[in-house]
């Protein structure tokens, strides 16, 4: 995502592939000299003879971006090391300009195949041993409080807790659904509308096949579908994101997703014989039809994926962002966050089973 928002890449390609492009993908300049003291930090280099870093051993940094998945604001923890913005190479932040503005000169041909897994956060779940065992106020204080602000994290979580997720879920699956809508659901699902809005044409897919692993936490978590976009199972037997499964099956769904970019790849168009018509997301003139395949045992094409949840984050929870790293209202209050926002606030009060009603997530 940074390279398209580089004016130094523009006509280098024509078509991107973007699978769980994250909220917090570059980082502004003085963020960056933050998060890159913490890590002289845990590596134990002074700042003042970074050169000793060329002596730290690789094991050293992998368990330095470890510790740094562990804090309460793992979200911007997770990649220490990453793009930043410098004001020439990457003039501007990614999600700002891809939640609201129109991609620079160059790209206006550009096509975009995009999506996200259906349990992004499933993949951090390693790392953080005690996530399943805190309780809700210890996730208001920290996850909710850091995106929400302290003054309306609470109200937040009970947004989740209500509104979103399954009824009586534990306060680790509220705090999930967040953590999977900051990270990727909601900046992907307002970046495939935003660049719809101006021109683009844009292909939406959802992950949901679960990658069976033995503890049964994985899922469909981050960077499955990566797996099996390159159709070479064979390279992953025994990895935990696989464990025991139905080999024919996976087999099956690995070519339906590889031959899907495949084929965007070659001519613009993810469709072929071995899935349904894909439909583009979000025609012009058809702005409340926004379509997207769904990846699963069964793959299918979906109306409006997410779409409470979305409906949501267009109304109350926006209003309640404090994270300046994760810009989801414009500058300038517009009709940005599509011209159904109206409609999609009046759903978020009705019952389940409404056009606003829930959809289900698995539970861990």
């Amino acid at each position: 995502m940074a390279a398209i928002l580089s004016p130094t890449a523009a006509g280098l390609f024509r078509r991107v592939v973007l699978q769980s492009p994250p909220m917090f993908m570059a980082n502004p300049s003085d963020w960056a000299a933050t998060k890159g003291s913490l890590m002289l930090h845990s590596l134990g280099v002074p700042k003042d003879d970074v050169g000793e870093m060329r002596d730290v051993d690789v094991q050293s940094f992998l368990e330095a971006q470890t510790f740094m998945t562990t804090w309460p604001n793992f979200l911007e923890g997770l990649a220490p090391i990453g793009p930043s913005v410098d004001g020439t190479v990457l003039p501007t932040t990614l999600m700002e300009h891809f939640l609201h503005k129109a991609l620079p000169k160059g790209y206006e041909n550009l096509e975009i195949m995009i999506g996200f897994t259906r349990d992004e956060f499933n993949f951090f779940f390693p790392f953080l041993p005690n996530f399943q065992d805190m309780d809700d106020s210890m996730f208001v204080r920290t996850y909710f409080s850091h995106i929400f602000g302290h003054k309306n994290a609470r109200r937040a979580y009970e947004i989740y807790r209500d509104q979103i997720v399954p009824p009586s879920s534990p306060p680790s699956e509220v705090a999930r659904y967040m953590a999977s809508d900051v990270m990727c659901r909601v900046s992907t699902l307002l970046t495939a509308e935003n660049l719809a809005r101006h021109g683009h044409k844009v292909w939406l897919y959802e992950w949901d096949y679960e990658s069976n692993d033995v503890e049964n936490i994985i899922k469909a978590a981050h960077m499955v579908d990566a797996i099996y976009s390159w159709d070479n199972l064979e390279y992953w037997v025994d990895n935990p994101f696989l464990g025991p499964g139905d080999d024919v099956e996976r087999d099956q769904i690995a070519k339906q997703m590889s031959r899907a970019i495949v084929s965007f790849a070659r001519s613009g168009d993810p469709d072929h014989p071995g899935i349904p018509h894909w439909p583009a997301y979000c025609q012009p003139g058809k702005e409340t039809e926004r379509d997207g395949m769904v990846f699963d045992q069964e793959v299918r094409v979906e109306r409006n994926i997410y779409d409470h949840g979305l409906a949501l984050w267009k109304t109350q929870l926006k209003e309640y962002v404090r994270n300046q790293l994760c810009p989801i209202k414009a500058k300038e209050e517009t009709a940005s966050l599509s011209s159904t926002t109206d409609d999609a606030a009046k759903d978020v009060s009705e019952p389940e089973g409404s056009s606003g009603k829930k959809r289900k997530i698995d539970a861990v």
